[in-house]
């Protein structure tokens, strides 16, 4: 991982307690700002997570269906759709 310029992380808060998913996603966000990376998040806990990203790209069955700011992307119908039902 020697000078990489972005970091992956896959479900970092998975089967995590709320309170201590919170201080690892402000660990993660830390360490963004000390080494100036970007930081890929897969999460399916976008309650949590959307409150630490600067970016969403939303999937369904391997398809993105939405992208964008954090708030346009979850207001999206295709999103609402996908993860909450109609």
């Amino acid at each position: 991982m020697t000078d990489a310029k972005m970091i992956m992380l896959d479900e970092p808060i998975a089967g995590v307690q709320p309170s201590f998913a919170h201080e690892i996603f402000n660990h993660i966000r830390n360490v963004r700002e000390a080494l100036k990376k970007t930081f890929l998040i897969i999460e399916h806990r976008i309650d949590i997570a959307l409150k630490y990203v600067d970016y969403v790209y939303a999937m369904d069955f391997g398809k993105l269906i939405a992208e964008g700011l954090p708030n346009d992307a979850v207001n999206d119908e295709r999103v609402i759709k996908s993860y909450i039902g109609e």
